[in-house]
């Protein structure tokens, strides 16, 4: 669900000493949002710069961006007006900004591992799960009347609404995980994955053919929509726009949206794939 992962490949650690720069050069993925590659990597290579000559591991540092997140939604739920509402927003992006580390630290210092990359994957799903009670823990309670029912206790319309986020969030968790099983695999592609780097994924088919023009238009709304949909996933892109504003609806809401966008579609495969 969410873009940051901890990429397991092999290799021996780097020999000599890395300037800021090689490593942030180092840390760049292809398919980057820009928010990655201009605002979170550049400072998260400054403390790769930092942490490598410590004893401080990548796991470490990955339990240390849970706790983080755990200090920004106490100060979301803890820490009233604007004021909260912004020192939570700069927490959670100080969370992020280490998770951004704990992957690229792992690679410099040769201790790539699977179980590495798995507790990444759990940590930044629980902090998604969290997030979203948070936020609507937080409209509870500062009594923000919902836009289109207005009859609805405030209270009760956004912790029902919190706990039913909650519940497709865990659900679409459930499923990517799943989805990335190699069994699942096996079962729709008729054989074995080959895996690459990233958390449990698997290189999938290529094409035989190139897809028609007509084709290509016909998936152009799905994949822009999909485009859509992983932006507003990766909040810590935008997640300090509506605590800048406070009006936390204006992340909630949509951030619901495209994980029950994600629920959807990925049920939609599951049962076109092993339905049949």
């Amino acid at each position: 669900m969410s873009e940051q992962t901890t990429e397991p490949p092999t290799g021996a650690p780097s020999v000599g000493p890395l300037s800021v720069v090689e490593i942030y050069r180092r840390s760049v993925k292809a398919e980057d949002l820009r928010f990655n590659r201009y605002i979170a990597r550049p400072k998260a290579a400054v403390l790769v710069y930092l942490l490598r000559p410590t004893p401080i591991t990548p796991n470490q540092v990955t339990l240390l961006s849970l706790f983080t997140s755990l200090v920004g939604i106490a100060t979301l739920l803890l820490c009233p007006g604007w004021i909260g509402l912004v020192s939570a927003a700069l927490v959670l992006h100080l969370a992020f900004v280490l998770d951004c580390v704990d992957g690229q630290l792992a690679r410099i210092k040769g201790l790539s591992s699977p179980v590495g990359a798995y507790l990444d994957f759990l940590v930044d799903e629980i902090k998604a799960v969290l997030l979203v009670a948070s936020c609507a823990g937080r409209l509870a309670i500062d009594g923000r009347a919902p836009l289109l029912f207005a009859s609805i206790s405030p209270q009760v319309f956004w912790l029902g609404l919190g706990l039913l986020g909650v519940c497709i969030a865990a659900a679409g968790i459930s499923t990517t995980t799943f989805m990335r099983r190699p069994e699942y695999f096996e079962a729709v592609h008729g054989k074995k994955g080959e895996r690459v780097a990233g958390y449990t994924k698997w290189k999938e088919p290529t094409e035989t053919a190139p897809s028609s023009p007509f084709k290509r238009l016909v998936l152009l709304p799905i994949r822009l929509l999909e485009s859509l949909g992983k932006l507003t996933l990766h909040y810590p892109a935008w997640f300090i726009f509506p605590a800048l504003f406070g009006r936390m609806e204006w992340f909630l809401l949509p951030y619901l949206c495209a994980h029950t966008l994600y629920l959807g579609r990925s049920w939609l495969t599951v049962i076109w794939k092993l339905g049949r």
